[in-house]
């Protein structure tokens, strides 16, 4: 019989188990060894060689699959993992990085699975109290705004597993709709737990009618514009959606008296230098600046999410799928990463603290290199950079940033930890330093004026000098 030669990495517990699990129930492998960085090991595990030896042990052993057994790895190693094998197409698997493996220790062959992007990238595990939140969303009702999109979607999703009475999908566009409306009858949910509605957030009368007519407990803002480049371009289109909306979705609230309310912002709002990141600002500022209300306002900021619609690991994916070719603006851009799930949890659990006028940041860890993760994606799929896919440099887009921030340097000290694992809330975070109904007023009349993109752009300028001319 040929056997397949395996090699593990991570000579742990999990390593020793995955072994073990091997020689009872694969008939068709054979375990060469162990790859350790750890001075301390389990007893009995043939050690052969560190991380940095990857690619020639490969070699040297002729493996056919690299296992990656750390389940507990955060981003950095598994990166160190995947750079460290890079000039051969030996198959790479892992463990899965779950709560259920780490804590009952349960590993087996069966369950080894390819990479997803958030296995790289290496996100800590966000604990939530799911009880507490049952509760506080028990026969609520919730009214979302960009609520088909991938963000939106998902916390449509968590909203419906939490138990709450009622969602309502409000979204411009008709595609995502029909997918959420699809996903959600795939998986049999009840046709009274949801709405979905087709509509602009600039449709204010519409908008404001539905939100009467549903009562919802709570509003979450998730509907914006969010790529950089082609906002520099269409500037008039990032006001009215960004800003203009935003204004349209705020007063209804307050219109309608709703509890509660997040704002979805983004990193990009620190010390912008691109269109969306000053559009963005502005909507936080006529947030903070809302006088008395009954309506409690929030917001939560977010780095780039893994995964949603237009996020550059998924374009890397397509480009290697379709062309063998990834484009890379910059070999030293580096940004923030969160999932999904984090992003939709973070809303989530954000408006369950019930407070006012907070500015919700979660733990992002590190910043990952762009360049970096376009190489461990390349591994990931059995692939050698420069070899199987090109990596072309082409430059900083317009309004990018080499290196995102997700607070500013006085915010900095601003920042507590609050019971929310992981999640930081802004204190004393920088109130509204102009008048944003004068401001948003002033942009009404240029686009009413029919205002070329220059002198739109020239208005930004004047209100954050940071923005890239």
């Amino acid at each position: 019989m040929d056997y397949r030669n395996i090699l593990i990495v991570g000579a742990g517990i999990a390593g020793k188990l995955l072994k073990e699990d091997i020689e009872k129930n694969v008939n068709d492998a054979k375990i060469i060894g162990f790859v350790d960085d750890q001075e301390l090991v389990e007893i009995g595990l043939n050690v052969i060689g560190k991380i940095e030896e990857l690619s020639k042990i490969s070699k040297i052993y002729k493996i056919d699959e690299i296992i990656i057994a750390i389940p507990s790895a955060d981003g950095e190693l598994m990166r160190k993992i995947l750079l460290n094998s890079l000039k051969n197409r030996t198959k790479i698997r892992l463990v899965p990085r779950s709560q259920h493996v780490i804590g009952q220790n349960d590993v087996k062959y069966a369950d080894v699975k390819d990479f997803a992007l958030e296995d790289f990238l290496g996100r800590p595990f966000l604990k939530q109290n799911v009880e507490k939140l049952k509760e506080f969303y028990n026969n609520k009702i919730v009214f979302i705004t960009g609520g088909a999109g991938s963000i939106g979607s998902e916390i449509v999703r968590q909203l419906i597993d939490l138990g709450v009475k009622k969602v309502v999908v409000y979204d411009n566009s008709e595609y995502l709709i029909f997918n959420i409306d699809q996903n959600l009858k795939e998986k049999n949910i009840p046709k009274e737990k949801y709405r979905l509605v087709i509509g602009s957030i600039l449709n204010r009368e519409k908008m404001s009618s539905i939100i009467k007519e549903e009562q919802p407990d709570f509003i979450f803002h998730a509907a914006a514009y969010k790529h950089v480049y082609l906002m520099e371009d269409n500037i008039d289109e990032a006001i009215m959606n960004n800003v203009i909306g935003t204004k349209n979705v705020v007063d209804a609230a307050i219109e309608n008296e709703i509890k509660n309310f997040i704002f979805i912002s983004t990193d990009k709002v620190v010390n912008p230098t691109s269109i969306m990141g000053s559009t963005k600002k502005l909507a936080e500022y006529y947030i903070k600046c809302i006088g008395d209300s009954k309506t409690k306002f929030n917001i939560v900021r977010f780095g780039n999410v893994i995964n949603s619609n237009g996020s550059v690991l998924p374009l890397f994916e397509r480009q290697i799928r379709e062309n063998r070719l990834i484009t890379v603006t910059h070999k030293d851009v580096r940004r923030f990463f969160m999932s999904i799930r984090e992003a939709a949890q973070l809303v989530v659990t954000s408006i369950a603290r019930d407070n006012h006028g907070e500015i919700y940041i979660l733990d992002m860890g590190e910043l990952i290199n762009i360049y970096e993760a376009a190489l461990c994606l390349i591994r990931t799929k059995n692939l050698i950079p420069d070899e199987d896919v090109e990596i072309n440099i082409i430059g900083l887009k317009d309004g990018e940033k080499m290196i995102e921030e997700l607070f500013t340097e006085k915010e900095m000290g601003n920042l507590v930890k609050t019971e929310i694992d992981n999640v930081f809330q802004l204190k004393n975070h920088e109130e509204c330093p102009m008048d944003i109904n004068e401001v948003v007023a002033d942009l009404k009349i240029l686009l009413e004026s029919n205002a070329n993109q220059d002198e739109l752009r020239s208005r930004f300028i004047k209100i954050f000098p940071s923005l890239k001319k």
